[in-house]
């Protein structure tokens, strides 16, 4: 097992949705979950508390480093 980096996992989580390895995702720490919407072209960020908000491509980012660090944690150890 790999030696958890916080940069890694937001890294690991960016590349698989960019490359199609996952369209959808439920982080359960932080209550996000994340998906790409074909139709629109973005990525939807739905929140436990029923709010929502999207990003494009290019600001995914922010929204994949906001994620509580367990979440992060839990993804890297996946496979």
């Amino acid at each position: 097992m790999n030696k958890f980096n916080k940069q890694k996992a937001i890294d690991k989580i960016l590349d698989d949705f960019i490359e199609c390895r996952i369209d959808s995702y439920w982080f359960p720490h932080s209550e996000t979950q994340i998906e790409w919407s074909t139709h629109q072209e973005i990525y939807l960020i739905l929140y436990q508390n029923k709010t929502w908000d999207y990003a494009e491509p290019k600001y995914l980012d922010m929204y994949v480093e906001d994620l509580k660090d367990q979440d992060l944690k839990e993804y890297w150890e996946q496979d």
